[in-house]
C-alpha cells in the first residue's frame, strides 16, 4: 500500500492515514466481525482450543473485506491480480481479509494528528537489528511547559536472561534511543500528512523522546503477566534508563 498510493486510496479511502496489517483468515476456525464502532470481535470455535471465546471484543479497530470485495477493488490494478489468484490457488478457499489498525483506545493526539500504536510499532521495527532487542513499548504525552506537550516512547528491552544481546550499557541505550526516535518520526511523516506538514511548519515537532528501559523496569515493572500489551502510560520517568 505504501508503494501504491492509488491502491491504498481505493482500499482505505482518501482520508485514512494509517497503514493496517492485512491478514486472511479461516472463518470456520476463527469467526470475526466488527461492531458499529469498528471494533473487532472474535469468536474462536476451534475444537483444538481449550478456552473458546464467543464474540470477544479485543479492542482493536479493524475492517473486514470478503474475497469478492477484494477482487473488485484489485481489478483496477492489474499488477495485483496475479497475487490474488495465487492466494486462491494455494488455499483453494476464498478467505476473507482482515485489515487490523490496532488498539482503538490507545492513540494520542499530537500537532493535530493522531498517533496510533501500530504506526509507532512500524517505525520502531524498521531496522531488523534494533527490533531484535525490543520487547514492548508504551507511549505518552509529556508536558514540557507553556501548555505544550511532546510524545515520549518508553521501550522495554528483551529479557537478557533469554536474549543476551538485549543487555545494553548506557551508551548503547542512548544510541538506540536516538535511532528509534528518528525511525518513528520518519515513519509517522510518511504515513500521516498532518505530521509531515507539522514538521515543515515547526521544527520542534520533531522532538520525540525515547526512553530505553531494562526488562521489567520503569513503566514495565508491573509483575503481573498481561495477555495484551498496554500501549498508553502516564509516568514521571525522565531518565534515559530506569
Amino acid at each position: 500500500m505504501i508503494a501504491n498510493p492509488a491502491f491504498r486510496t481505493a482500499l482505505l479511502g482518501q482520508n485514512e492515514t494509517r497503514t493496517p496489517m492485512i491478514f486472511q483468515y479461516n472463518p470456520l476456525e476463527t469467526y470475526m466481525e466488527t461492531t458499529d464502532d469498528g471494533e473487532l470481535m472474535v469468536t474462536i470455535n476451534s475444537s483444538a482450543v481449550m478456552s473458546p471465546r464467543l464474540r470477544y471484543n479485543i479492542g482493536d479497530e479493524a475492517r473486514i473485506l470478503s474475497f469478492p470485495e477484494m477482487v473488485q477493488i484489485t481489478s483496477a490494478f492489474p499488477q495485483l491480480v496475479p497475487r490474488l489468484k495465487e492466494a486462491y490457488r494455494n488455499q483453494q478457499m476464498k478467505l476473507p481479509f482482515l485489515l487490523l489498525f490496532g488498539r482503538k483506545d490507545s492513540t494520542i493526539s499530537y500537532m493535530g494528528a493522531n498517533i496510533y500504536p501500530l504506526d509507532v510499532q512500524n517505525g520502531l521495527y524498521r531496522d531488523p537489528e534494533a527490533a531484535k532487542v525490543i520487547d514492548s513499548f508504551q507511549i505518552e504525552l509529556m508536558e514540557i511547559g507553556d501548555f505544550e506537550h511532546r510524545p515520549r516512547m518508553h521501550i522495554q528491552l528483551r529479557d537478557p536472561e533469554t536474549y543476551p544481546a538485549a543487555r545494553l550499557d548506557q551508551v548503547a541505550k542512548d544510541q538506540l534511543a536516538d535511532q528509534l526516535s528518528e525511525q518513528v518520526l520518519d515513519h509517522l511523516a510518511s504515513v500521516s500528512r498532518d505530521v509531515a506538514v507539522s514538521l515543515t511548519e515547526d521544527a520542534s515537532a520533531a522532538e520525540i523522546r525515547v526512553v530505553v528501559h531494562d526488562f521489567g523496569t520503569g513503566p514495565f515493572s508491573d509483575p503481573n503477566t498481561k495477555i495484551k500489551n498496554v500501549y498508553l502510560t502516564r509516568t514521571q520517568h525522565d531518565e534515559r534508563q530506569s
